[in-house]
């Protein structure tokens, strides 16, 4: 009867040790130090994240831009978020509008951003607009804002609410 096993060649018992060692690594690694980065654990980097802010009007003072070369501020909120880990904000701004034509766009710092410019039609009766962005990656402390100027009509801006939310 026939060995079920011949003695390995050389080639395959290195392969086997290569093999061995391979898997050992990683098993080693799993078990060393954590990397940390700029003194953060990875736990402590996703704590960061939790910046949230909302403001919203819907009483009796509505928002009243007064003129076509001058935005009024609405609403604002303010973040204040992580200098070393900056992050984009989710900024969503919605509101109903009536007795004019205009203009709203969000700002950061009192700078218009942009892409989020939209026309308000409510010289016909009430008329409803949102804006939804994502920023570019921002760090410290912020300041975001919902402006409104009108170009005919008396624009009322009767309710509105401003989001921003830290996103990764």
């Amino acid at each position: 009867m026939k060995k079920l096993f011949k003695r390995p060649s050389p080639a395959t018992v290195i392969a086997f040790i290569a093999l061995c060692v391979a898997l050992g690594g990683g098993a080693y690694a799993a078990t060393g130090k954590k990397v940390e980065y700029k003194g953060l654990s990875k736990d402590a980097r996703l704590k960061v994240l939790g910046v949230s802010s909302t403001n919203a009007q819907t009483g009796t003072t509505p928002c009243d831009p007064s003129n076509s070369t001058t935005f009024t501020k609405c609403t604002t909120v303010d973040v204040n978020g992580s200098t070393a880990f900056p992050r984009k904000y989710l900024l969503v701004a919605d509101g109903t509008a009536n007795g004019g034509d205009g203009v709203c766009h969000l700002e950061i710092d009192n700078a218009e951003i942009n892409g989020t410019k939209t026309n308000v039609r409510g010289a016909a009766g009430e008329a409803g607009f949102g804006i939804n962005i994502v920023t570019t990656p921002q760090g410290g402390k912020h300041q975001f804002s919902l402006a409104c100027t009108e170009e005919s009509g008396d624009l009322k801006v009767h309710q509105f609410e401003l989001s921003a939310v830290q996103v990764r």
